[in-house]
């Protein structure tokens, strides 16, 4: 489930010259016959194809149907992503109807994507502003909001989530790493088994994978071995036991305000982070499940 030769010498332009679609562009010597295969195998209908390179990646910005698309492959044929422009009206209706019934149903729709991902859930990006505000809303297929980006200011040709991802990218081509991704998924699958991988990022010889179990979202770290290390799991404020909110009530911020609340789950414990402000104050504090504060 979690699933380059790169610049290779150059081919005369007419070995990748398109057949069926004669109006694209001469196809760049640095792209592979096995690139080129294996993106006429998957978009055999595109039009104004345009390739680019982009660190070790080939971007192709493509129509099909009339609808913008730029897929990521590498110089192997390997493909990794695809965003799609769509309208507003195109998206699941679970998607829409949770947006209307949402905090930001009343701003401007600015720009929605689907975001295809190799090994990963589809997500559904609702690019939103109101004034100088900006906020991107992910979103599941189903309509759950999986991911809210504050003041995204996206940048022109890649959004720090494909950045993110791109970065695993990199993880999955050698053995070694394989290896690990694949005893990571036996752990999602062993511990998690209707979960669904919305986000892989692999930094610092640390793993972190969100998946959406149900309707809960969770977070977990692995480390440089594949190792299980922790499991954060989002909380409704509503969920805290009763012990943990009595012992919010008896401290010494029983008048802050409780602005998000995690169950974190370790080899060494477990416990309730909370994060409370007043004002420009803030703190967290780790309660376990008795109500005594760490």
């Amino acid at each position: 489930m979690i699933k380059n030769v790169f610049l290779l010498a150059a081919l005369s332009l007419c070995l990748f010259q398109s057949c069926d679609n004669d109006d694209n562009e001469p196809v760049p010597g640095y792209v592979s016959a096995e690139t080129k295969a294996a993106f006429d195998e998957k978009y055999p209908a595109a039009k104004d194809v345009e390739w680019e390179t982009r660190n070790d990646y080939l971007i192709v910005d493509f129509k099909q149907d009339k609808v913008e698309k730029e897929a990521w492959f590498d110089n192997s044929g390997t493909w990794y992503m695809t965003e799609t422009d769509i309208p507003f009206a195109q998206l699941p209706d679970a998607v829409k109807t949770a947006f209307q019934q949402g905090e930001y149903s009343t701003w401007k729709v600015d720009d929605v994507d689907m975001i295809e991902r190799r090994d990963v859930e589809t997500v559904y990006v609702i690019e939103t502003e109101q004034g100088n505000s900006e906020v991107d809303l992910y979103y599941s297929p189903d309509g759950i909001l999986v991911k809210t980006v504050l003041d995204a200011g996206r940048p022109e040709e890649i959004t720090d989530f494909f950045a993110d991802y791109s970065g695993y990218f990199a993880q999955v081509r050698s053995q070694e790493n394989r290896n690990i991704l694949d005893k990571i998924d036996a752990y999602v699958k062993e511990h998690y088994p209707s979960a669904r991988i919305l986000d892989i990022d692999r930094e610092k010889g640390v793993t972190e994978v969100e998946i959406l179990d149900g309707t809960v979202c969770r977070e977990l770290l692995f480390d440089d071995g594949g190792a299980w290390m922790q499991t954060k799991t989002e909380l409704r404020i509503t969920a805290l036991p009763d012990a943990v909110m009595a012992a919010i009530k008896a401290s010494q911020y029983a008048t802050y305000r409780i602005d998000d609340a995690d169950f974190i789950e370790t080899l060494t414990g477990e416990w309730y982070l909370v994060e409370l402000e007043s004002g420009k104050q803030e703190v967290k504090l780790r309660i376990d499940a008795t109500g005594k504060i760490l």
